[in-house]
């Protein structure tokens, strides 16, 4: 008789914790804590990611689930937007060179075609353009201009087949393109429609996947094609139009899309195809209307944008197959801070675990540790102030300046901080307020700031005093800082207290000696906070309009390139009282809320995170 030893080639294991890596899949352990076999299995399941940039509807795409694209969309404010998604969050490019809603795009990241749409000029466009990563050029124009196809294969060998053209409301045309051509080919052979989904390649694809047909009802059915001719194939579990897919001839996914006529009803249900039939897996958590949005594998796919039932919408999800169940990157609520106050330090101090707070409005001395749960009241400030540029950790950080009234009272006085008290240093070459802060408490660097003329002043710390070092390139007060003495980063912030204020979506870099450029925030602001290092940190909240507030709930993430979308705050939060942690564990809290309002909450930032899908056996 056959052991299980025999078949899978190892022993049940016994075991107190139940396994932590790749090894488990497909095997059975007995857990001795729990008192029960264990085994790990495949999960299908979507995962929540970061949002567009632009809430999006009727927009294309293709790539993959690490390097996708969005072209156009949303009429009018979005037919020319496009964005690049690298797997966390997406990131602005320049326009495409024509406005276009309802087109098809096919390809790469870096080697993509988008044809067809509509537009106020032309309700049937014929236009294809091709994409090399950075450049939009002209290709060749289709023989039928319409809207709604779908398409598959790659930028030199696409097939682009139905969707809507002059003068009826539908067709069953299909094109092939070379890379430079479009040639008419066979029809597919069912009824004509508009807005179906389809994958593959030139020469192997699944097609005419749903869609509404001429009467825009949504339709089951689907169809295989060789490179020559169509043939009739499984019908899909949930007919609709308007829906995404992605995939191989033998292996694809299908989601999203409207199941009341001429698309009134959305749905999130997906299923998959094996090469034979289709199945029902786990739906989306937005219901949306999709219309060629499509990116990834039937084992790795992206949705994003769509119309939501309301709005359009900037929603990205991420479909996974994985013996791992994924915990989406988000904030959460975390301890609230006894006293509710704004105008804290301007920087990145401690940890998650292990944070910050000190100073405020009106001017005060309090300071606050954070353990990752709850606030505790530590010493208190030599000098009551707010906004001071702060850097460190909890247990040794440092106050540099701030402003000491509650008017404008520049100062230059520094402390130190040793997870006790804080004890007096000497003081600052030039007295500043609202300058931010980077380094450690004997290796400090504190950039801009106002005295109160906003300042571009730059002075670096020994462990014994301050001296005046390279200024930053142009003035600039109430930015985020973060890094270390010779690699620092300050983003956002303002070039005046007065109107217009001069706004900053840039950043500039700092290697000790001189300032760079560095990437552009995607939306520019002020009052933000901040952290993390150089290359890798974390924009939080902010205000775009400063008078008056216009607060913010966006956060995003630079790489030491470009900064790109990641998860929002719950609560719009700007002046915060204390920013800290990395970009997979950061805080705030505190600060400037919506409507005006001091807050005393606290929202914590985790990174995605991956489990192994254990399940006990069971014999029912």
């Amino acid at each position: 008789m056959s052991t299980y030893k025999n078949i899978f080639g190892k022993s049940v294991k016994f075991l107190a914790t139940d396994p932590d890596n790749a090894e488990a899949e497909g095997q059975i352990w007995y857990n001795s804590t729990d008192g029960a076999f264990k085994d790990v299995i495949v999960n299908e399941a979507w995962s929540s990611s970061s949002p567009l940039n632009n809430a999006n509807q009727n927009n294309s795409g293709d790539g993959t689930q690490n390097a996708a694209l969005s072209v156009g969309g949303t009429f009018p404010a979005n037919m020319a937007d496009f964005e690049e998604y690298n797997g966390s969050g997406w990131t602005s490019q320049s326009n495409v060179p024509y406005d276009a809603q309802i087109a098809a795009t096919c390809g790469t990241q870096t080697a993509a075609i988008t044809f067809g749409g509509t537009n106020p000029t032309n309700p049937r466009e014929a236009t294809t353009i091709e994409y090399d990563g950075s450049t939009w050029t002209a290709g060749g124009s289709l023989n039928t201009a319409r809207l709604g196809m779908f398409g598959a294969g790659t930028q030199t060998a696409t097939l682009a087949a139905q969707g809507g053209s002059a003068p009826s409301a539908a067709t069953n045309i299909t094109e092939e393109y070379n890379g430079s051509a479009w040639t008419t080919v066979n029809s597919t052979v069912t009824t004509k429609r508009n807005s179906p989904a389809g994958f593959g390649v030139q020469t192997a694809a699944v097609g005419a996947i749903g869609g509404g047909d001429p009467s825009e009802n949504p339709t089951n059915t689907s169809e295989e094609y060789d490179g020559t001719n169509w043939t009739a194939s499984a019908t899909i579990n949930t007919s609709r139009l308007n829906l995404s897919g992605t995939g191989t001839n033998t292996a694809g996914l299908i989601h999203g899309g409207a199941t009341g006529v001429g698309g009134g009803t959305n749905t999130g249900a997906t299923e998959k195809w094996d090469g034979t039939s289709w199945t029902t897996t786990s739906s989306m958590a937005t219901a949306r209307n999709q219309k060629g949005q499509r990116a990834g594998s039937s084992s790795a796919a992206l949705a994003f944008g769509g119309y939501d039932g309301t709005s359009p919408s900037s929603v990205t999800e991420e479909f996974t197959k994985s013996i791992n169940v994924i915990t989406p990157a988000a904030w959460s609520s975390g301890g609230t801070i006894p006293d509710s106050k704004r105008d804290g330090f301007v920087g990145s101090i401690g940890t998650q675990t292990a944070g910050l707070a000190f100073g405020g409005e009106p001017v005060n001395a309090e300071t606050y540790e954070y353990n990752g749960s709850t606030w505790a009241v530590g010493g208190d400030l030599g000098t009551g102030r707010r906004v001071a540029a702060g850097f460190g950790t909890q247990t040794a950080a440092g106050a540099a300046g701030g402003n000491t009234s509650v008017g404008f009272s520049a100062f230059a006085g520094y402390e130190t901080y040793d997870g006790t008290s804080w004890t007096e240093q000497n003081d600052l070459n030039t007295a500043r307020a609202s300058a931010a802060g980077a380094g450690t408490q004997t290796a400090a660097v504190i950039f801009g700031g106002g005295t109160p003329t906003f300042s571009s002043a730059v002075e670096e710390y020994s462990g014994s005093s301050w001296t005046s070092v390279t200024s930053l390139p142009a003035v600039r007060s109430f930015h985020a800082g973060a890094g270390t003495q010779t690699a620092a980063l300050a983003t956002g912030g303002q070039a005046s207290g007065s109107p217009p204020y001069g706004i900053y979506n840039s950043s500039v870099e700092y290697n000790g000696s001189a300032w760079t450029a560095g990437g552009n925030l995607i939306t520019a602001r002020t009052l933000l906070g901040g952290a993390g290092t150089q290359t890798a940190f974390i924009a939080i909240g902010g205000d775009t309009n400063y008078n008056p507030h216009s607060t913010q709930t966006l956060c995003e993430q630079y790489n030491g390139t470009s900064f790109f979308t990641m998860p929002s705050l719950a609560v719009a939060g700007q002046n915060f009282r204390g920013t800290g942690g990395t970009t997979s564990a950061a805080y705030e809290a505190g600060g400037f809320g919506p409507g005006g309002a001091n807050v005393d909450t606290t929202e914590e930032f985790t990174g995605e995170t991956l489990a192994l899908n254990v399940k006990t056996i069971t014999t029912s």
